[in-house]
Parts: C-alpha cells; sequence; structure tokens
C-alpha cells in the first residue's frame, strides 16, 4: 500500500499554536452560542484550538438566530431579495472563477526558525443534495448514496444544534445517517467514513515517542491516544498528510518551510494527482458497497481479496506534473511565534497570513465528484455548488530527524530502544548543579491544529440574456468580505473586531469586485467567557454582527460624504446582484450599499419599500437581515477615474475603539498590468516570494515509501 512520505506526518506543535479561519469566516466548532466559549469542542472536527475562538454561522433574519428545527434555508429564500426573512441559516456564495483571499492567523508562528511547519487549505463539496430545499429533515434516502464503499461522500451541514453527530457504534450506518437527519446534528465527513476509520488497523510504521495509545486502529494517534471522537472526522487523516486511504477533502495549496521536500516528497501523493484506495464489499459498483467486517478491517488488497472484497481507488482529478508542484507548493512567509497577528511579506507587514485562491468553476467541481444544485432564485434558474473550507496547520519540533524517524525508535526501555524525545524529561547540562526539567508533551512534539468555515456556495457566472456571453470575464472578480465579529478587542480574541477583507484593492478598469458579507444575531459573547473577557461592545442591538459600505473622501475620516453633493465611485462603476441579469442604477448601488440591502434597489428606496415590508432603514442598521443577500458586484468602467477611493461602515467605524474602512484604487486599463485582466491573476495585493526552480528528481506516486 502507498505508505505516508517521511516528514509529512510530524504534524504538531511543542507548546499551543491555535490556528483560525478569518476569512471565510471559520468555526472553530461553534454555531450559533451566544457564549464566548464554544459550547462543544468535538461538535464537528478536533481544531485542538481554544474555546473562545471561532464565529457563529450566519443568520438569514433581521432580529433572530436559526431555528434549531428546520435551520436550513432554501435558495430563494436566501438570495431572492424581495423574499421575506426568515430564522434561517444564511450561507455566503461566491461566483465561479472569482478570487477568495483566504486568511487565517496561526499562534505559533510559521515560515520562521523555531519549528518546522506547514499549512495545507483543502475544499469539501457536497456530493449529493444535502437537503431537499423547503424542508431540511427531507433527506435522500440512504440507499440513494453514491460512493459509500469508498467514504468519499459529503453533505455538508452546519447543524441546528450544538451536539455532535451519532456514529454507527453498533455498525449500522444507516441509522446514524437517520438519526443524524432527523437530529439536525452538524456534518462535514459522511457515517461510513467514521466507521471505516474506527475499523481499520492503524499505520503501525508511525513514530508515537513513548505515548501509549490505547488502541491499534485509526482512530489511535500519537496527538489522540485514546481514541476520542470529534464529530465523523478520522484523527489519522487529520493528524498525518498525505493520507493513503481515500478522502472526502480537496487539496488546495501546501505553504511551509520546506518547500523543495513538498515538490518532491508530498505533492505527488496529494488526492488530486494519486489514486487512493481502500476495499469495499465488491458487487457491480465496488465503490458504493460498504464492506463488511473482515473486508473494514483489510488494509492491503492481498487482504482485501483474501476477504473476498474488492480493492477500489479514487479517479485522480488531474495529473501530476512538475508544473503543478510548483504551483501546489508554496513558500510560507515569516510569521512570529506566540502572536495572533500579521506576517512578513504584505503590505507594509500589516496584513494577515493568506492565499490567493481561484474559486473553481462548477463544471470543475462536477469532475470532482461535487452535486450540481439547480434551484430557482427570483424565477430563473441558477447553478450551485455546496463547499467548505478547512485549513490545517502542521508544527513540529526538529529534536529529531522528521524525515527518517519511525516506529523503530519508539520508546522501548525493555528492548533497549529510548525515544529521541520523552514526556517532561529533566535533562543533563552540563554544569555543576542538578538536571533541569523541560515542558515537553510527546503527543504535541508532532501536533496538527486546524480551522473549518461554515458551509457556502459555489454560484455559477451567469449568461447575458440573449448574447450567450458570460456576464463577468472569467478570473475578473474580487471577492471583498467582512471579517471578525462584535465585541472589543478583548472580547472577540482569537477572532477578531470588523474589518473588509482585503481592506487595501486594487482594480483595473474592467475589473470587479463582489461585495458581500454576513454576520450572525447571537454574538453576545456573554459567559461563559473562560479566560477571556465577556460582552460585545459595539454599536446597535447586543449580539447582532452588521455592515454597510458608504464611501468618504479620505481614509483619515469617519464621515462619509453626501453622495448628493459630491462625486462617486458608484456614479461610473456598474453595479448588479451576481445572480440578476440586470445593473443597478448608480443611485441604487449606494442605497443597496448603504443599507446592506434593507432597499434592493432604488425605485424600492423611493417607494420606502424595504426588508419585510418596513418602510424605514434603521439608523443603526438594526431591521437589517444579518446577511447582506448575494452581496453585489461592482466593475469600475473605462469612465470611473483612476485614483484612490475610501470607504467605511458607518455602524462601526469607532475611531478610538475600531476602525472599519477599506481603500480601492482604480488603475487605468492602459496601465501595463491590465493585459491581465480576465485571463491571469491579476489581484495583487502585495509582492509575493519567488519560488526556487525544481532541481531534484520527481518519485514515481505508486512507489511504496517507508513510513513514520
Amino acid at each position: 500500500m502507498l505508505r505516508y512520505s517521511a516528514g509529512i506526518l510530524l504534524l504538531g506543535a511543542l507548546v499551543n499554536g491555535d490556528t483560525y479561519l478569518q476569512d471565510p469566516k471559520g468555526s472553530n466548532n461553534r454555531l450559533n452560542e451566544k457564549s464566548a466559549n464554544r459550547n462543544n469542542a468535538n461538535r464537528m472536527f478536533d481544531s485542538q484550538n481554544n474555546n473562545r475562538g471561532g464565529y457563529n454561522a450566519a443568520d438569514l433574519d433581521d432580529q433572530n438566530g436559526a431555528s434549531a428545527n428546520n435551520p436550513y434555508a432554501t435558495f430563494d429564500q436566501m438570495y431572492d431579495q424581495d423574499d421575506n426573512l426568515q430564522n434561517r441559516q444564511y450561507n455566503m456564495m461566491y461566483v465561479e472563477g472569482s478570487m477568495l483571499r483566504e486568511t487565517h492567523t496561526s499562534q505559533h508562528g510559521c515560515g520562521n526558525g523555531m519549528n518546522n511547519c506547514n499549512i495545507v487549505l483543502q475544499l469539501g463539496c457536497d456530493t449529493h443534495a444535502a437537503f431537499q430545499p423547503g424542508n431540511a429533515n427531507n433527506q435522500l434516502n440512504f440507499g440513494q448514496l453514491q460512493n459509500r464503499g469508498l467514504g468519499t461522500r459529503m453533505m455538508i451541514h452546519n447543524g441546528g444544534n450544538t451536539n455532535a453527530p451519532d456514529d454507527a457504534n453498533n455498525g449500522n450506518i444507516q441509522g446514524a445517517y437517520n438519526n443524524n437527519n432527523n437530529n439536525e446534528r452538524g456534518r462535514h465527513e459522511s457515517e461510513e467514513f467514521y466507521e471505516y476509520c474506527k475499523s481499520r488497523g492503524r499505520e503501525e510504521g508511525l513514530f508515537t515517542a513513548d505515548q501509549k495509545l490505547k488502541g491499534n486502529n485509526q482512530i489511535n494517534t500519537r496527538q489522540n491516544p485514546n481514541g476520542n471522537r470529534s464529530g465523523l472526522e478520522c484523527p489519522e487523516e487529520r493528524d498525518y498528510y498525505p493520507w493513503p486511504y481515500p478522502a472526502p477533502f480537496y487539496d488546495v495549496a501546501w505553504k511551509g518551510n520546506d518547500v523543495e521536500y513538498c515538490k518532491t516528497n508530498i505533492a505527488p501523493y496529494s488526492q488530486r494527482v494519486a489514486a487512493k484506495s481502500t476495499c469495499t464489499g465488491g458487487g457491480n459498483n465496488p465503490a458504493n458497497s460498504i464492506p463488511n467486517g473482515d473486508q473494514i478491517t483489510a488494509r492491503t488488497k492481498e487482504e482485501c481479496e483474501a476477504a473476498n472484497g474488492v480493492w477500489a481507488s479514487t479517479t485522480p482529478a488531474e495529473q501530476f506534473t512538475p508544473e503543478w508542484a510548483e504551483a501546489f507548493c508554496q513558500p510560507q512567509a515569516f510569521s512570529q511565534v506566540n502572536h495572533l497577528g500579521n506576517v512578513d511579506g504584505t503590505s507594509k507587514g500589516g496584513q494577515m497570513d493568506n492565499y490567493e485562491m481561484w474559486m473553481p468553476k462548477i463544471a470543475q467541481l462536477e469532475e470532482w465528484g461535487c452535486h450540481k444544485y439547480t434551484e430557482t432564485v427570483n424565477g430563473n434558474q441558477r447553478s450551485f455548488v455546496g463547499a467548505m473550507m478547512r485549513l490545517r496547520y502542521n508544527i513540529s519540533t526538529m529534536d529529531y530527524d522528521p524525515y527518517t524517524t519511525d516506529s523503530t525508535q519508539n520508546n522501548d526501555p525493555e528492548n533497549g530502544v529510548i525515544s529521541p524525545v520523552q514526556q517532561n524529561p529533566t535533562v543533563d547540562v552540563g554544569a555543576y548543579m542538578q538536571g533541569l526539567q523541560l515542558a515537553i508533551n510527546t503527543a504535541q512534539t508532532g501536533r496538527t491544529f486546524q480551522d473549518r468555515s461554515h458551509k457556502f456556495y459555489i454560484a455559477e457566472n451567469i449568461q447575458q440574456p440573449g448574447t450567450g456571453n458570460l456576464q463577468y470575464a472569467e478570473n475578473n472578480i474580487l471577492n471583498v468580505n467582512v471579517r471578525g465579529k462584535r465585541g472589543n478587542i478583548v472580547q472577540t480574541f482569537p477572532a477578531m473586531e470588523y474589518d473588509f477583507e482585503p481592506n487595501d484593492v486594487i482594480l483595473y478598469q474592467g475589473q470587479c469586485m463582489h461585495l458581500q458579507w454576513a454576520g450572525s444575531n447571537t454574538h453576545n459573547n456573554g459567559n461563559p467567557a473562560g479566560d477571556g473577557q465577556a460582552g460585545d461592545a459595539g454599536e446597535g442591538r447586543g449580539g447582532s454582527d452588521r455592515s454597510n459600505f458608504m464611501e468618504m473622501q479620505s481614509l483619515r475620516q469617519s464621515y462619509p460624504m453626501t453622495y448628493d453633493l459630491h462625486e462617486s465611485f458608484f456614479d461610473t462603476a456598474r453595479c448588479k446582484y451576481p445572480l440578476e441579469a440586470d445593473w443597478l442604477t448608480p443611485t441604487g448601488a449606494k442605497v443597496v450599499l448603504a443599507t446592506a440591502g434593507f432597499y434592493s434597489s432604488e425605485a424600492a428606496a423611493n417607494a420606502g419599500n424595504g426588508q419585510d415590508g418596513n418602510n424605514n432603514v434603521d439608523a443603526l442598521l438594526n431591521n437589517v437581515s444579518g446577511a447582506f443577500k448575494q452581496g453585489l458586484i461592482c466593475c469600475p468602467t473605462a469612465d470611473t477615474p483612476a485614483q484612490d477611493y475610501y470607504f467605511l461602515s458607518t455602524r462601526n467605524n469607532n475611531f478610538s475603539n475600531r476602525a472599519q474602512k477599506a481603500k480601492i484604487t482604480v488603475r487605468a486599463a492602459t496601465d501595463p498590468g491590465a493585459s491581465q485582466v480576465g485571463t491571469a491573476a491579476p489581484f495583487t495585493f502585495y509582492p509575493t516570494e519567488d519560488v526556487s526552480k525544481m532541481t531534484k528528481k520527481y518519485p514515481d506516486p505508486t512507489r511504496r515509501r517507508r513510513s513514520l
């Protein structure tokens, strides 16, 4: 079987090294808590993070959080501007082929000389319709589901409550699936994925130091020796990368210290380019045939066939090439240890660690096995793919060689083997004194932290009516979102206060930005607050996240401009809803963005026709939906002056406490950089580091490798 590549598996830390997704907002296992601490650290996955981190799922209503019994909205409820607001969850939406600057913070740093680290960014997607619109409990029958034998089925549910999903502890996978649907339990991985993990023997060649594992299956790892369950994730898959068995995640990028090693020993084993195999039950459709007890435990083709199973494999989405590895393996910028802050190499050193990624096209997502929803929004048929993002932060001590240390060096004093690292050892420091004790936890000298986003949708790039042309040029939309949640810096930490992301936009004439945000109605950050401060300092109704987007004349100011007295960016730029065909008037765009969608157009504002039949928008946006439904795409034209433009959120821009501002620089279409518009990566926020050319020979991805 394919083994773990040496060094890839040492995903750990010397001390706590929490990691948090900031955009898209990471859940850290939160759902809708009013407390500062999350309710259930093991709800969906094992983050290894602080209990205070993470963001609530977004709400569609203007007052209430989502219902616990039926939390999911239909596409029309989420995205139709004129549909009544519901106490349902809202899912952010990104247009296919648009750029998202994923941002995150990592406590123990990366790209520095104090650890060996890497960051793995992955996507997951619905492989089946996760719910029937209008009735979340009307799920697909278990017998209709595909890829059950491989374990790669994914049906993403944020959940209606903070209880962990049931596992098939008696082998009844179908029963667990039905119970989880009926009880509104959040899920990413499938019930069968965890069942296979719990039943398969672990990789015994892995280095476990002096940890005493309480079992010998894939749920038992050095980081998780007791085999504790977190949602339906597999601890061995979480802790070791790349994993040799099928998993439901699609690799996006790897960033780390040792780029050359990634190219030769990590990239060739990504599931994007290498088939991953497991034992299935056989039959006419082995990928969909659930294995029996003997087949589940088989770890090789020979063991599988001896149990009358079929050794089935995933189909790689792409072919491995040196060029693919060059793009996949990226150098990690320097960031400080014990500091959830910004990184070197960004604009003036003032931005978070990030990765600029293009949202995949729907056709590409279908090739990966994602389900395409075709749904009605405002009377029009539109296509979507449901997805989530996963960030894995892997750090290791270098007290031993991470590329050669394996199970032969596990602590075994009776046979003369002493682990190179031991639990809280007292060491001889070579001086005339007693030894000194080190603070070392061998379950953490190779450690994985992670965060995952709530569900979002990737939407089609619609065509202009009657033309057959795409509404937006390909690779021509930049996502501009809002990160952060309600509260002051102490109350929100290790999340953050409100800010636009990115807040330093550069657009050439003809390029577009998708302005979009969503927030919770229950971000009260109340007790229990753990070791932090409770409370939700801010403007407007307690617990509610709200933002808007208004232009001002200078970044140093706090007052928005009066649009009827000043020339505005929106007077020449064109703006529209991403799922609608018609462009708004300049006044309509100003009104929509100023009121965060409370008025859906200029005509609606003139008629006093606000959300849910309200006539007037509240000055603090208290009666506005927690979600800016669809968001608005705005494109500077050839008539838009090439200059800097400045924007703020009127509700949250409290000068002495916090600033929520953004600068947009428009450059002329004649600028040399404009030749990239619509054809390559035109959105450059700061200079990127050069990636050295590859000099090593690439291995055969099917070759056996020695494991740790």
